[in-house]
């Protein structure tokens, strides 16, 4: 258990790290990358190639892109009633996002990250339980972290029980197929519309 709370806590501590002290997303997100490596790396609970590629699917397949997908649109659509931040292109821009590496770090956060998140969050720290489990929850609380601040609190709150929603229905598609296939094209379908949908409402505004 205790092992589980530490793993849990890399999110936290590393993007903290990068944005607190470092203030910058590149670091942040590497060494989030990084600590769960270290973590794999350390422990030697590798997760096997074959769960991690199993064809299996949910189907109908759309239904989990769909989901994924929903995220981004819903973020899009809502963006004026989240009372963000009136400056928050200008924070975006002191934390290393600016019209030049915006698009390496959305090729970067949305086909690189979906596949560390699902192998670490529902195949190494997976469980197979139906009902929500502790680490749902640490998955969504990290993201709320990097909300913190820059949205109107109700907000925090919502988006929190909806990513604690999405990481049960994750971990529930990997349950079901055996695999991490599905899981991770539908979390990958999500960070590609939730990042477009916050530089369409920044950067390029």
């Amino acid at each position: 258990m205790l092992i589980n709370l530490l793993c849990s806590a890399v999110p936290y501590l590393t993007i903290g790290l990068g944005l607190l002290i470092f203030r910058n997303a590149w670091v942040a997100i590497l060494t989030y990358h990084l600590g769960i490596a270290a973590v794999i790396f350390f422990t030697r609970q590798v997760v096997p190639i074959k769960k991690i590629i199993r064809s299996s699917i949910h189907k109908p397949l759309i239904f989990p892109v769909v989901i994924g997908v929903s995220g981004g649109v819903v973020l899009y659509l809502l963006w004026p009633l989240l009372s963000v931040l009136p400056d928050i292109n200008t924070y975006l821009q002191s934390i290393g996002l600016t019209d030049i590496t915006w698009p390496y770090f959305m090729v970067y956060y949305a086909l690189v990250n979906p596949v560390f998140e699902e192998y670490y969050w529902r195949g190494y720290l997976g469980s197979n339980s139906k009902r929500p489990v502790l680490n749902d929850f640490f998955f969504s609380g990290y993201h709320v972290m990097v909300m913190a601040g820059k949205a109107d609190v109700f907000w925090l709150i919502a988006v929190f029980l909806a990513i604690c929603g999405v990481a049960w229905y994750w971990r529930q598609i990997s349950r079901i197929t055996g695999g991490l296939m599905t899981a991770t094209l539908s979390h990958m379908a999500g960070d590609i519309t939730v990042i477009l949908s916050i530089y369409l409402r920044t950067i390029a505004v």
